[in-house]
């Protein structure tokens, strides 16, 4: 089977009885259930077979076949993943009877989007006409990527799941990880330590469909190599690389060093800390970007065009390393603390720093430490977030401006034709096809 499944019983007895009668008595009730797989009024209700099916990436198919004394008459699916543990639910399609075959495909390829890696819980309540009821046992389901050899590697408590690279490499990214992974964890609270897991991909191709959906820009751009779940501790990277897996890998640390008593954090400071902890960082001047992008308090959550996010994220990064480099890793540590237990940001700056967030970046702005920033328009140190391929359109670009201005000009310089007889730029096959690959890219 292509997708992995743990099956678990709620179980679970006590009574005011001597401790060998309650271990017989649990012995023989565990045999019991075991044997009936149902308690009903009149009648069973027997599940024959419970079949699910990873349809990566279009979805889950669940399949279940059962039967009963009367006829079922009712079916629902309870589902739900781990990462916002809300239940949902659903209706199999069947046809009622004494013996039913009842499915239902689960589409993750619109709304509803599961990332590799993904646990999904479910079970499902059966029906039926003599008034039984039956809930089978919770199963969960890890939804994985089928289209891939898939092996792993421990760095520290965080497994890497990769295909198709080669053993000196992963050897060589897990010895230069570890160490980062043990002192990200140095900055942070305690918190809860839970296993993380990263599904690595090899190509923008192959990552396409196991990351989130973007805007057409921005899925076009190749803006993103990388997403987190922290929810479920797993993360989504393009390229088996030490920075993605860092900075990826920090922000599911990062939220469970918080823990559940934690308000949402500002983008600012969950990106910035990300950025911050890779390898080799090294930020710009609060001074040289103070100028640019949005005022951090409208800050919260990231912008949603490829130019404004590469500003978002250098102001991030250099707003987190002025309050970990000026005033110190175990002052960092303190905020932190007062957001896991629940102050805003403003109200854990205050008590931490004795400045709220229009007071972080005044400071930081007149801060002159660390590089200048590049003006506008110029290159800036290349990403694995922000893969602009920027000279890849700008060169198309140019090309299909050069090719309209040639058409233009041969057109003045030979006799007029009616409008009709020529094609307008956007008419030309041969200029479409350039928007096209364009556009494919």
């Amino acid at each position: 089977m292509s997708f992995l499944l743990f099956t678990s019983r709620p179980h679970g007895f006590s009574a005011g009885l001597g401790l060998v009668a309650g271990l017989v008595l649990a012995a023989v009730l565990a045999f019991w259930l075991t044997a009936l797989p149902v308690l009903a009024f009149g009648g069973e209700i027997r599940v024959v077979s419970d079949e699910l099916e990873v349809k990566f990436p279009g979805g889950l198919g669940f399949d279940l076949a059962a039967e009963a004394d009367g006829e079922i008459v009712d079916i629902r699916l309870f589902y739900r993943t781990l990462e916002d543990g809300v239940w949902s639910y659903a209706y199999p399609t069947f046809d009622p009877g004494q013996q039913i075959t009842a499915s239902l495909d689960l589409d993750t390829s619109g709304s509803v989007y599961l990332a590799p890696g993904t646990q999904v819980e479910y079970y499902y309540i059966i029906r039926d006409s003599l008034g039984n009821e039956f809930q089978t046992s919770l199963t969960t389901l890890e939804y994985v990527d089928t289209r891939f050899e898939w092996e792993e590697v421990q760095a520290g408590r965080l497994v890497l799941r990769y295909h198709d690279v080669r053993e000196s490499q992963v050897k060589s990214v897990v010895k230069q990880v570890e160490p980062h992974l043990e002192s990200i964890a140095s900055i942070l609270p305690t918190g809860d330590p839970q296993p993380m897991r990263g599904i690595i991909y090899n190509r923008r191709s192959e990552a396409a469909a196991a990351f989130p959906r973007q805007s057409e820009t921005i899925s076009a751009q190749g803006v993103y190599a990388g997403f987190s779940f922290p929810g479920t501790g797993v993360f989504v990277g393009l390229g088996f690389q030490p920075r993605i897996i860092i900075h990826e890998a920090a922000h599911l640390m990062l939220h469970q060093s918080l823990g559940s008593g934690a308000l949402p954090l500002p983008a600012w400071l969950n990106e910035g800390f990300a950025s911050y902890v890779e390898p080799n960082s090294r930020p710009y001047s609060g001074r040289s970007l103070s100028n640019r992008g949005l005022p951090l308090r409208a800050m919260s959550s990231q912008p949603g065009t490829a130019g404004a996010i590469g500003t978002f994220y250098r102001k991030s990064e250099s707003v987190v390393a002025y309050l970990i480099d000026e005033h110190g890793p175990a002052s960092f540590k303190r905020l932190l603390i007062q957001l896991a237990q629940g102050q805003t940001i403003n109200g854990a700056l205050q008590r931490t720093y004795g400045f709220d967030v229009d007071g972080l970046e005044s400071r930081w702005a007149g801060n002159p430490a660390g590089p200048p920033a590049p003006a506008p328009g110029e290159p800036d140190r290349p990403s694995p977030f922000l893969y602009f391929d920027a000279w890849i359109l700008g060169g198309l670009a140019l090309f299909v401006m050069v090719m309209v201005t040639g058409r233009f000009l041969k057109s003045k310089l030979r006799p007029a034709r009616p409008a009709e007889e020529g094609l307008q730029p956007w008419e030309d096959p041969d200029l479409l096809d350039l928007y096209d690959d364009d556009y494919r890219r």
